[in-house]
């Protein structure tokens, strides 16, 4: 019996509403607006992250192409980018690594 009253009333809900409201020239404005109001959001959302993502990737390629005034050069090239240097090997690789970790840590290599 429960079942019964279930699906009438399921029957009765979807002729009222779902029919009622496909059939609705208000609804069908309604839900034509919101969708186009949707896919603005959308669109400007995309564009908008578009333009942060150029932004930041203008900023990180400026920061990446300047040098400082700590870069590794030997005293002599100023402002020229200059690949990296391959580290010691061995065990006074090792080492000098590790201290140069120790110093950073202990901000004592500034």
């Amino acid at each position: 019996m429960n079942q019964f009253v279930q699906r009438v009333v399921n029957y009765v809900a979807n002729e009222l509403f779902i029919k009622g409201l496909a059939e609705s020239k208000t609804f069908q404005r309604f839900a034509v607006h919101t969708d186009r109001h949707i896919q603005k959001f959308k669109k400007d959302g995309v564009e908008q992250l578009n333009s942060h993502v150029d932004e930041l990737h203008k900023e990180i390629t400026k920061a990446a192409y300047s040098t400082s005034t700590k870069s590794a050069g030997s005293g002599g090239g100023g402002n020229v980018l200059q690949p990296p240097q391959k580290p010691m090997e061995g065990i006074p690789g090792f080492f000098n690594a590790l201290g140069k970790v120790i110093r950073r840590d202990l901000g004592m290599d500034k």
